[in-house]
């Protein structure tokens, strides 16, 4: 080694190095300041800093053979050649070795200067297609704090900036929602986007000390994985929402290629109270869990927000939105009374709106405390205002699709239902809500497809298997909803309505001794109870099911629906006569929506019948006329229900026009009408003596038998 340095002085190799560095070093601040001044490629910097580094092993070869300087390059002597006055040339095993260390530096530099191209033209290609992007989905930050603490601050911060980059326009923005259960699922920010059907990805992380916060930001391209933005921010925990707005800026300035000022989007969940903002972010953790204790548990977070802030115009939202969940309508929890959970939640969002008038939660809030309320009309205006404010608020989308349902503009409930799925994909009620509409639109094929990707999404959820039933129903096949249904019932034993739903398709295919074999289940006691005077019908015992409807007509004198179901077996099976006195004196004891209850019609067209029966023509008449209007109503709408047929073979059958009626009545079998008691139905009294009708209730007959075969050896598994 000491000879080896001894050598290097002696050919002055390190001279030449220190010359060969420091002049590297000037070209590169020339290079530098000439590419600042001028537009040149942006491969010109690291192109000259690789040929340089790549030329350093062809100078140390040069200068260990030559001496290089301002007199000239000369060939330096090696040892044995110093007292030797003539120097004979190189050898040719010395050019090879230079031309072999050039080429070897040339192939490595070649090597990295086309990676760094390549790099540069993917950062451009991806800074050409975000330009274009309007979509994104920001996905649950990561909690890096030690102890594993903050997840509510990293939950709470995605969902803030979602619903701040949902205030741009011409911008969809994925529900956090959707995300988080991605996210849960363990896929990878890519597959979330592709999942998600959006253009881009926002990740990032946080990392609370005390009260300092280290937020990391990334952007994704999930066409290319390639990253097209990426950021840190060191804050003080107060200044969380500048940086919650300084995020959203720099993403719509770079999705869509436009300038907005500093402060000119600001975040509306901003208070003055770090302390407020903390209570808010675990109300919204409990929020997020959709139970009645954590809803309970949200409400005194949320109250505990406004306290340290009176002025937090979000924590007013927060409140007023859970308020109304708990509420005893059929979409709450059912904790207050839904008049006053209606009036809280009103005050709440009143002190919102005072404080932050052009907030989309808000106004989505307001326009449920009226559906609750029956106010359709108005609900709808707050949504539409919600959506105006907020295009991404998917849960304005899906309200204003119940309101307009409960209007019956089922056209217009599809599109804002479907909008809410787009933007949230992975709600579970969303997609029930879809698929249910979807199959009352009679585009079954679409149904099963939302239902099935629903059980894969959710797999321990019933929704799917619910839906799945109703599309078999709805085309006929009672054993395919009767193997959809046990499954929901496995899945919730407890749950009520799925064991009323399974008792009543056993009933359909007269499957008496397989439900009195559980009548000893707790569970299913209530609902075995419920369709007693069925079970008698199956069993032809009239006697006793005559007998159990007077003791509730006497015990019930003033329940319209006990003198209905009353007077419907005495129709079938009975005293006719009674049962017109049963259906038409206490009919004024119901309202007309529930008189007129669509898609039957009922009791409206039964209480025409005995009105006809009873000689009363012009209220019979009326009757009719208002079922036949409210079934074309329908029918012009995307309503494809087979109800509607079965109520038009009912309503042609009425009036006397029975070819229209046997037609109209294969048309509701052949999409799947079932009911066993349609050979028993006296409105279809008068087509009793035609062959076609006869054939039709054969049908029916034979296609029940057969599945009930099929369903005992269901239950035999």
């Amino acid at each position: 080694m000491k000879k080896f340095l001894s050598e290097l002085r002696r050919r002055k190799v390190v001279k030449t190095l220190v010359a060969y560095v420091g002049l590297s070093w000037l070209l590169l601040q020339v290079v530098g300041v000439i590419t600042s001044m001028i537009e040149v490629s942006p491969l010109v910097g690291p192109g000259t800093l690789l040929l340089l580094a790549c030329g350093l092993p062809v100078a140390v070869y040069l200068s260990w053979h030559f001496d290089i300087s301002l007199e000239g390059v000369e060939r330096t002597p090696s040892l044995d050649e110093e007292d030797n006055p003539t120097l004979k040339p190189l050898g040719w095993l010395r050019w090879t070795g230079l031309v072999s260390v050039f080429l070897v530096s040339c192939l490595i530099g070649y090597q990295y200067f086309d990676s760094i191209r390549a790099e540069q033209q993917a950062t451009r290609e991806g800074l050409n297609t975000v330009k274009l992007a309007d979509s994104i989905a920001v996905l649950p930050f990561t909690d890096q704090s030690p102890e594993k603490d903050q997840s509510y601050l990293a939950l709470g911060l995605s969902e803030e900036i979602t619903s701040l980059l949902g205030r741009s326009d011409g911008f969809k923005v994925s529900a956090s929602r959707s995300s988080q259960i991605l996210t849960e699922k363990g896929l990878t920010p890519i597959d979330i986007g592709r999942r998600l059907n959006v253009k881009t990805v926002l990740t990032g992380s946080v990392r609370a000390t005390g009260n300092r916060l280290k937020i990391r930001v990334e952007l994704l391209d999930t066409e290319t994985g390639h990253t097209l933005w990426t950021e840190s921010f060191l804050r003080e925990l107060k200044d969380i929402f500048d940086v919650e707005s300084e995020i959203g800026r720099a993403v719509v300035n770079l999705l869509q290629d436009r300038y907005i000022e500093a402060g000119s989007f600001e975040s509306f969940s901003s208070t003055n109270s770090t302390d407020a903002y903390v209570m808010y972010l675990k109300g919204r953790e409990q929020y997020r869990k959709q139970t009645t204790e954590s809803m309970k548990e949200a409400r005194k977070l949320f109250e505990q927000a406004v306290a340290l802030d009176p002025e937090y115009a979000k924590g007013y939202v927060g409140l007023a939105d859970t308020l109304v969940m708990l509420a005893e309508h059929e979409t709450g929890f059912g904790i207050l009374q839904t008049d006053i959970a209606a009036a809280l939640g009103q005050q709440n969002i009143d002190k919102a709106l005072v404080r932050q008038p052009m907030m989309a939660e808000a106004y989505a809030v307001k326009g449920y405390i009226s559906f609750i309320l029956n106010d359709f009309d108005s609900a709808l205006n707050e949504f539409n205002k919600a959506i105006e404010l907020n295009p991404s608020l998917s849960a304005a989308y899906m309200w204003k699709f119940l309101a307009l349902n409960s209007l019956q503009r089922f056209d217009e409930s599809l599109l804002a239902l479907q909008k809410s799925q787009e933007l949230d994909p992975l709600f579970q009620t969303g997609s029930y809500n879809l698929g249910v509409a979807l199959t009352r639109s009679g585009r079954l094929e679409e149904a099963e497809g939302v239902f099935k990707q629903l059980k894969q999404d959710h797999p321990d959820s019933t929704f799917s298997h619910q839906g799945l039933a109703d599309i078999y129903f709805s085309q006929g096949n009672i054993v395919g909803a009767l193997s959809e249904t046990q499954k929901a019932v496995r899945l919730s034993p407890e749950n009520q309505h799925f064991v009323y739903k399974l008792i009543a398709q056993m009933l359909q295919l007269g499957l008496s001794e397989n439900i009195n074999k559980s009548k000893d289940n707790p569970a299913w006691k209530e609902a075995i109870d419920y369709y007693y005077p069925n079970l008698l019908i199956l069993d032809k015992d009239f006697d006793a099911l005559f007998k159990h409807m007077d003791f509730l007509l006497a015990a019930n004198p003033e329940d319209y629906w006990i003198s209905f179901e009353a007077a419907w077996y005495h129709a079938m099976f009975g005293d006719k006569e009674k049962s017109y006195l049963l259906l038409t004196e206490k009919k004024n004891l119901i309202d007309d929506a529930d008189t007129f209850f669509m898609p039957h019609c009922s009791p409206a067209i039964e209480i025409a019948w005995a009105e006809q029966a009873l000689g009363n023509l012009e209220v019979a008449h009326k009757l009719i006329m208002k079922c036949e209007e409210l079934m074309n109503l329908q029918r012009n709408s995307s309503i494809s229900y087979f109800e509607l047929d079965y109520l038009a073979a009912r309503i042609y059958a009425l009036n006397g026009q029975r070819p229209q009626a046997i037609q109209a009545l294969s048309k509701a079998i052949n999409d799947g009408w079932r009911e066993w008691w349609t050979k028993h139905d006296p409105l279809l009294l008068s087509l009793s003596e035609e062959p076609k009708f006869k054939e039709l209730l054969q049908f029916i007959d034979d296609d029940l038998e057969k599945q009930k075969l099929e369903a005992l050896a269901l239950f035999d598994e």
